[in-house]
Formats: structure tokens, C-alpha cells, sequence
């Protein structure tokens, strides 16, 4: 019975050497669907792990380079069938780089780690094409993938592969994903003040308020005059409704920046955002708005704005008239005055949301440049505009 169940077992070890032996050579006569099926045969056998360690690396290798044959044949219908055809050569190629005996051979090792940068290349390639056309979502995997791989060769250039994933991952809006990937960039060495304000915008993202201000603070450490880093902290400031402080720190900015027309729109906002009552001022609103133009003329954001501020401007001077209730003569007096002087706003913000039209010619600016004609009592220009 020992003697029986010694000749099984080498005729099973035979059977899946010649499985193998079958992979190979159907992969060199390029028949790769039989060396598919032949290698799988082989590999998921239960008496595989009763192989040689060296027969069962020769296995794995013969499978890597059987499935990156198929990513490589352009035969669709071969490769609709195995979707994750790119993972099974890295599983393949990972579990040859297990054996150290096997890798003692030259040749072996050298076409395996052949075999795994260019798995790596596809991941990062994949990746980058991703991110160039906006899959944010979709490149994220593809460079922790390249990374994993670059880690696992001791590559210098893994991290920045692993903040390209995590950048990805930023700008999807995967904010646990990204704080993940840039605090395992950080753990890797990476100290620059770029890793501070991804951090605190990944922070931001998830609404901790806190750690966001935290990690810009420690970047402000490192360089206190860091555009970036005080933009963020500008950021944090107004999702907390702290005006004050966010103006305080965009003037810094200016300082190192003072034709920056982005800069002067957002204090715009700010002075104009009746929310911010400590800082509400619509007169600065109106000059930080005209001078972001005069930087930018074609500064839509900004031109839009800045009509939108003259009609609400408008409209709280026209409530003060309607709550004149009385008929003295003072009162009539104040009454008119309040009209006109709310007519008066509309019209010197009547060329902003005309311009803005004009540019970004949108439903809803129209309806907004439709009404301040009829207020104004310009009939022929409401009816052109309707007929456009």
C-alpha cells in the first residue's frame, strides 16, 4: 500500500509537470488559450504545493509570461476573458520572487524582474493616462499598484509614484483614500511643505477642521512665506465662517503676490458676503472686484460678481423705501430718494451683467439681465433679449 501510494503521488507530480511542460510549449507556438488552460491545470492542482519549490517558480514564471502574452496579442476576445489578466502576472511574478534559490539563477532572475517593471510600466502608464483625461478615480489604483511594485524592487522613484496615487485620489474626492496614500508619503521620508497642504486638503475634505489647520500650521513652520500652504489656510478659514482671519492672511499673500487677480476676487467675496456681518463692507467689495478687472478684464467670476453686487446693493435700498409707510413731505422725499438712488445702482451694474452675458451667454444670467432691463424700464432691450 506505501509502494501504491508512492507511485500516485509521482505519477500526479508527473501529470502536472507535464501540464506545465504543455504551457510552454502551447505559449511558444503562441496557442494561448491552451496554455491558459493548461497552466491553470498545473497551479491550482491540490498537489502542487507538493512540487519542488524551483518546479513550482518554473510554473509561475510560464504563467506571467503566458497571460502577458494575451494583454500583448490585441486578440479581444481572448482577453475579454481574463480581465484581471495584468494581476495574474503580478501574483505570478511574486510568488517566483518568494524563492530565493530560483532567483539565484541569472537568467531566471533577470527575466523576472524584467517581466515586473514592465508590469509596473503598464500599471503607471495606465495611471497617467487616467489622470490626463480626468479618471482621478480610476488613476488612483493604477499608481498604488506601480508603486507596490516599485517598493517591492526597492525602486527611489516608489513614492512619488504613491503621491501620484494619492493626488488621484485628492482630486476624486476620495478623501480617506488620499489621507492614506500622502500620510504613507510622508511616513516614506517625504518632508516638503507640498505634503502639509495635501494633507490639510484631505482633512478639509472630511470637514476636521482641526487637523486641516494643524497640518498647514506645521508647514508654516517649515516655510512661513509658502503660498499654497497660506491659500489653504485661507480656505480653512472661510469654511468656518471666520472672515477676519482669512482676510488677514490673504493680504499676506498679496504681499507676495500683488497682481494676483484671484486673490483680490476673493476678498471681493468675502467684503461682499453679507454672511461675514464682522467684515461686511460693499464698498471694499466693489473696489477689490474692479481691480481684480482691471488686472484680468475678461475676469468673468469677477465681472459677474461684481453686477450681481450692484443689484443687491440695489434691492436693500429699495426694501428701506418700502418701509417708509408715511406721507409727510420728508418722508416722500426719502422715499424718492431710495428709488433712485437703488435705480441708479442698477444701472451702473447693468454693463457688468451685460458683459458677463455676453460671455457666458447661460440661462440664468440671462433671466438676471432680462429683469434689470424691464426695472429700468428699457422695453426694447428685454425684448430683444427674450427673442434671442
Amino acid at each position: 500500500m506505501i509502494l501504491l501510494a508512492v507511485l500516485l503521488t509521482a505519477n500526479v507530480m508527473m501529470a502536472q509537470k507535464k501540464d506545465r511542460t504543455d504551457a510552454y510549449m502551447y505559449n511558444k507556438n503562441g496557442q494561448y488559450e491552451k496554455a491558459m488552460t493548461s497552466i491553470e491545470k498545473c497551479v491550482n492542482h491540490e498537489q502542487f504545493l507538493g512540487m519542488k519549490p524551483n518546479d513550482q517558480s518554473q510554473a509561475w514564471l510560464y504563467r506571467a509570461s503566458i497571460y502577458q502574452n494575451i494583454i500583448q496579442s490585441g486578440d479581444e476576445a481572448l482577453i475579454a476573458k481574463v480581465p484581471n489578466a495584468l494581476e495574474i502576472v503580478y501574483e505570478s511574478l511574486m510568488n517566483c520572487m518568494k524563492n530565493a534559490d530560483f532567483l539565484q539563477d541569472q537568467q531566471n532572475k533577470q527575466e523576472i524582474y524584467q517581466r515586473v517593471g514592465s508590469v509596473m510600466n503598464t500599471y503607471y502608464t495606465k495611471g497617467a493616462d487616467d489622470y490626463n483625461t480626468g479618471k482621478f478615480a480610476e488613476a488612483a489604483p493604477m499608481f498604488k499598484k506601480a508603486y507596490d511594485i516599485a517598493k517591492s524592487l526597492g525602486s527611489s522613484d516608489a513614492n512619488d509614484m504613491l503621491n501620484l496615487a494619492a493626488t488621484s485620489a485628492l482630486r476624486a474626492e476620495d478623501y480617506n483614500t488620499a489621507l492614506e496614500y500622502f500620510t504613507e508619503v510622508k511616513n516614506n521620508g517625504a518632508e516638503g511643505v507640498d505634503i502639509y497642504r495635501h494633507l490639510a486638503a484631505c482633512y478639509n475634505g472630511l470637514g476636521n477642521g482641526e487637523q486641516a489647520m494643524a497640518m498647514i500650521n506645521a508647514g508654516l513652520e517649515k516655510n512661513p512665506g509658502d503660498a499654497n500652504l497660506i491659500l489653504e489656510k485661507v480656505n480653512a478659514y472661510l469654511k468656518e465662517g471666520k472672515g477676519a482671519e482669512a482676510i488677514e492672511d490673504l493680504n499676506r499673500l498679496r504681499e507676495l503676490d500683488p497682481e494676483n487677480a484671484q486673490l483680490l476676487f476673493v476678498l471681493g467675496t468675502i467684503y461682499g458676503d453679507e454672511n461675514n456681518a464682522d467684515v461686511f463692507d460693499s464698498e471694499k467689495a466693489v473696489k477689490y472686484y474692479e481691480d481684480a478687472i482691471k488686472i484680468n478684464p475678461n475676469y468673468y467670476d469677477a465681472i459677474y460678481n461684481l453686477g450681481a453686487l450692484y443689484i443687491t446693493m440695489s434691492n436693500k435700498l429699495k426694501a428701506q423705501a418700502n418701509d417708509i409707510t408715511g406721507f409727510s413731505k420728508a418722508e416722500i422725499e426719502q422715499y424718492n430718494k431710495l428709488i433712485g438712488d437703488a435705480e441708479e445702482l442698477l444701472r451702473t451694474g447693468l454693463p457688468y451683467v451685460k458683459q458677463a452675458y455676453e460671455a457666458q451667454p447661460t440661462p440664468e444670467v440671462k433671466n438676471v439681465l432680462k429683469t434689470m432691463y424691464v426695472q429700468l424700464k428699457m422695453n426694447e432691450e428685454a425684448k430683444a433679449l427674450e427673442e434671442e
